[in-house]
């Protein structure tokens, strides 16, 4: 309580409750209440993302490294062993869109895709028009 003014109710920091000194607009105390209490907001407002989803998106950027790898080395599409691709940890279960041409059908990651070929060959095209959603 001041000796000024009777009714005036110190502020307290939002996280911890402490009284606050200073600036007016001043809601925590210091960083650390910041903080917690930011990161305790941040994680009760946004879904939580399950295990898997995590999971597939790290599969997805691999597949896209080894295929932007192998397509920036050679200037448009290539032809590369199926066993090369496996070597890399490259997984053919998982990719972001498909593509059915009179030639074949095309699995893309992105914009970066593949199509299986006899003897055991993957063709890898990349097409931009396949990253957007």
């Amino acid at each position: 309580m001041s000796p000024f003014n009777p009714n005036f109710k110190p502020f307290e920091c939002q996280h911890c409750g402490k009284e606050l000194f200073g600036r007016r607009d001043k809601k925590y105390c210091n960083d650390t209440c910041r903080n917690t209490a930011n990161r305790k907001r941040v994680g009760t407002d946004t879904w939580y993302e399950p295990l898997f989803i995590a999971q597939i998106n790290t599969i997805l950027k691999r597949n896209y490294k080894i295929l932007k790898h192998i397509i920036t080395m050679q200037e448009g599409p290539t032809t590369v062993g199926k066993f090369s691709l496996i070597e890399k940890d490259f997984n053919f279960r998982y990719y972001t869109s498909v593509l059915t041409t009179t030639s074949g059908t095309y699995y893309f990651t992105y914009d970066h895709g593949w199509r299986e070929l006899p003897d055991d060959k993957i063709m890898i095209v990349m097409n931009p028009k396949q990253a957007y959603v």
